[in-house]
Formats: C-alpha cells, sequence, structure tokens
C-alpha cells in the first residue's frame, strides 16, 4: 500500500466522518458491494429460515448465530476487496472471493476464537473487538503473517487506539442498531399498507400481556425473526465500511500519513521554487 496512492483524503477523522465516508464509498462502488453482499446474505437468510421453520420456538439466538458467522465471512470478503481499491486497484466479487478463501481457515478460527474468548470469559464483547475489530485488514489487506497478527493488532490498539475504538465500536453498534430497527419497522409497515399482511405490530392485539406478547414474537416467530434477519443484512454493509475507515484512521494517526503528505507537497513546492 502506497500513502499517495490512496483515492480517499488522508486526513484525521471521527466516528462521525467514518459514517459519512462509508455512505459515499457504498454510493459509488453500490454494484460489486451488493453483489458480494448478495453472496453471504442470501444463503444466510435462507439457513435462518430453514432454521426458523425446523425449530418452531426460539429462533432468534441460533438465527443470530448464523449472521454472525456470515458477516465475519463477508467482514473478510470485503476489506479483501475494499482495501485494495481504496488504494486504487479495481475490485470485483471473485477477487474478494478468492481473496477470503485464500486465507478463510485461519480467519474463521482466530475470529470466532476472539468473541468465544471474550463471552467465556465473561469479558463484554465490546472490549474483545476493541483490540481485534480490525482482524481482517491485518489478515487481508496488510498480509501480515499469522505469528505475527497478535502483536500487529496491539500496535493498532496505541496512542489511543484501543479506548478509541471502544467508543467508536459502541457509536457503530448503536447505530446499526437504529438503522436495522428502524428498516425492520418499515417493512413491517409497507407489508401491512401494501399486501395487508403485518409481520410484527400488526398482529398483536393491545393488552396486559403486550411486552410479553411483542417479546414471544420476537424470539420464537420465524417471520420476524427472518425480516430482521434482513434488516440487518440491508445496514450491515455500510457498519462494516464505516469500521474499516476508522482502522485507516487509526493508520493515519500512528504512521502519521497526513503530515508526511503535507512534507511531500511542502517539498515539491521548494523544489519548484528553486527551479
Amino acid at each position: 500500500m502506497k500513502v499517495e496512492d490512496c483515492i480517499v483524503s488522508v486526513e484525521r477523522r471521527s466516528v462521525g466522518g467514518c459514517i459519512d465516508l462509508a455512505f459515499i464509498f457504498a454510493r459509488q462502488f453500490i454494484v460489486p458491494l451488493s453483489s458480494l453482499t448478495l453472496c453471504f446474505a442470501v444463503p444466510s437468510t435462507l439457513l435462518a429460515w430453514l432454521l426458523g421453520e425446523s425449530i418452531g420456538r426460539d429462533v432468534l439466538i441460533p438465527c443470530t448465530m448464523v449472521f454472525a458467522f456470515f458477516s465475519t465471512m463477508l467482514g473478510g470478503a470485503m476489506i479483501a476487496a475494499v482495501g485494495p481499491q481504496v488504494f486504487g486497484v479495481p475490485m470485483s466479487t471473485m477477487s474478494a472471493l478468492r481473496g477470503l478463501g485464500s486465507r478463510i481457515l485461519p480467519y474463521a478460527l482466530l475470529a470466532m476464537l476472539a468473541r468465544c474468548t471474550g463471552m467465556c470469559m465473561m469479558i463484554p464483547i465490546i472490549f474483545a473487538m476493541a483490540w481485534c475489530g480490525h482482524l481482517p485488514e491485518v489478515m487481508f489487506l496488510e498480509r501480515t503473517p499469522l505469528s505475527q497478527i497478535s502483536q500487529r493488532l496491539s500496535w493498532l490498539g496505541r496512542s489511543g487506539g484501543y479506548s478509541r475504538n471502544i467508543g467508536r465500536f459502541i457509536t457503530l453498534t448503536c447505530y446499526w442498531a437504529l438503522f436495522a430497527v428502524g428498516l425492520f419497522l418499515i417493512i413491517d409497515l409497507l407489508s401491512a399498507w401494501v399486501f395487508n399482511a403485518p409481520i410484527f405490530f400488526g398482529t398483536i392485539a393491545p393488552g396486559p400481556d403486550l411486552m410479553q406478547a411483542l417479546t414471544s414474537r420476537i424470539i420464537d416467530d420465524p417471520i420476524v425473526v427472518v425480516t430482521l434477519h434482513a434488516a440487518m443484512w440491508l445496514t450491515y454493509p455500510i457498519i462494516r465500511l464505516a469500521w474499516f475507515f476508522c482502522y485507516l484512521d487509526q493508520r493515519i494517526r500512528n504512521e502519521c500519513w497526513d503530515l508526511d503528505l503535507q512534507f511531500r507537497v511542502e517539498a515539491v513546492r521548494l523544489e519548484e521554487q528553486m527551479a
């Protein structure tokens, strides 16, 4: 990677700036991003539907596990494509899948291990993700050897990077939750208005057990769970892109890319004046 080849402006950004840049990037490259997302979203949603139909109740947790696995794989594939694109190499679905396939086994093991370790040690997942959340960038963009991955992740957490990642992870998670739930409610309303087939709210009568009925529908109803599953998939690429730009921001801060470019520009200016 050469910093001068970066197609986005090399500057330090807040989490809000990373989200804005994610929307701009997604709009610019919507076709390859959509096709890549569908490669994982379609089998994930179908598997969630099959699980919901076969289990019949308590389908939320297994469907969430299905989403967690496929979204983790999409995260790796997105970085394998988006990372080079940011540095001037055109992205494609096939190159993304090839990049993911080249290290899929160690990536899947390390990603699942990081999540399971956090939960088994009773550590909130946020603290684990603040340290290892940039695992796809380290593996698929930097191509770091397996023996050096932990050192590289620790290096990214220096200079306030770890605490910065905690705040950014919380912000992006809350933003994603609002984004996905809002989209779910829109789908529910449109289904009720257009097809006269409400998915969630229109199927529950008001009463003293309203909260219990709502909770039961979210946990047990396959249609509700799969619709929420789809809403999460529609919004996930934006959040993952924003997290990638948070990684770029950390690289800029740690390696002073912005200062390096300023020095280069100043050196060129001085050479032109002296010529």
